[in-house]
């Protein structure tokens, strides 16, 4: 297993891991060995690309508005959606049910995304972007948001 598998599997920062394989080598060793999706199925571990159950009505609203009942929805596609909410409690359930480390790679993967692409599309109107996309006081407030829950 690779260390970017490990810290998604375990919600382990890559800096905990570096630290590991100096200083408990022999944990490093053995998760190392381990074969991911093995370990992935045995602790019930998703990827973002994963599909999961769905159920609306464990968080505030509906954003997925096909259906009102459970459905199957990417986990990437549930984090980004409920992201977009600024809602401390769908976001602490976001990372309740994924891990704040998967949650974080979403956020992060997300605005970089608009920063590349240089501009937010809104209803026909194309808003700019500028600067680094951590610097955006939005991106701020929601790492602020999930730094802060235990």
């Amino acid at each position: 297993m690779t260390q970017q598998q490990m810290s998604k599997l375990l919600d382990v920062s890559d800096r905990t891991l570096r630290d590991w394989k100096n200083n408990r080598n022999r944990l490093y060793t053995l998760l190392e060995n381990l074969d991911y999706n093995e370990v992935k199925n045995k602790i019930e571990v998703v990827d973002l690309n994963d599909e999961v159950e769905f159920n609306p009505q464990e968080f505030s609203t509906n954003l997925f508005w096909q259906t009102n009942s459970i459905s199957h929805q990417k986990v990437y596609a549930i984090i980004s959606n409920y992201l977009s909410t600024l809602n401390i409690d769908d976001i602490k359930k976001l990372c309740q049910r994924f891990g704040k480390n998967m949650v974080k790679s979403v956020l992060n993967d997300k605005y970089k995304s608009m920063y590349k692409q240089g501009f937010i599309s809104t209803n026909g109107m194309d808003i700019p972007l500028s600067g680094k996309y951590n610097q955006n006081p939005i991106y701020k407030q929601l790492s602020g948001m999930i730094n802060s829950i235990k």
